[in-house]
């Protein structure tokens, strides 16, 4: 089964693609990390400021 894969039975072929894709589960978990990274660094640059 693929950690990325948004269906719930995962793949049901294990060959090699060319290229691959992404599905949704996969782009809105590292969109996530991104906001988070973003929110993180924008917070102790406003902590940073105060003290």
């Amino acid at each position: 089964m693929d950690l990325f894969d948004g269906e719930l039975g995962g793949r049901d072929y294990h060959g090699l693609d060319t290229g691959g894709g992404w599905s949704w589960c996969g782009v809105i978990t590292v969109g996530v990390f991104i906001l988070l990274g973003v929110l993180i660094t924008w917070v102790f640059g406003l902590v940073g400021r105060i003290l």
